[in-house]
């Protein structure tokens, strides 16, 4: 039973660093990319990014203006949103596949 366990939150990591890899990139190309022509695209993702926690509450973007501690707090609370959620949809996948199986 603990294997299993350990193997379920392992997976649940590697989702988040993955998904923590993403927004790091998509927030790195909106600061280093944004006079160019593609910061119409990183801001459309980073609105995108930021759905999760704007369901929590409509008054919370992904970023804020009030601070690196603060901001930091809620971009991991809204990639904490995402990674249960990608979580959520893999293993409801998995047990689909498992039962058409039989």
């Amino acid at each position: 039973m603990r294997r299993r366990t350990k193997r379920k939150l392992k997976e649940f990591f590697k989702i988040f660093f993955l998904l923590l890899i993403i927004h790091a990139a998509i927030v790195a190309a909106e600061l280093f990319l944004g006079d160019s022509g593609i910061s119409d695209i990183t801001s459309t993702l980073i609105a995108i990014i930021s759905i999760p926690l704007s369901l929590v509450n409509k008054n919370l973007p992904f970023y804020t203006g009030e601070g690196v501690l603060i901001t930091a707090i809620y971009g991991g609370l809204n990639l904490m949103i995402q990674t249960v959620i990608v979580y959520g949809v893999k293993r409801v996948f998995k047990r689909l596949k498992n039962q058409d199986s039989f």
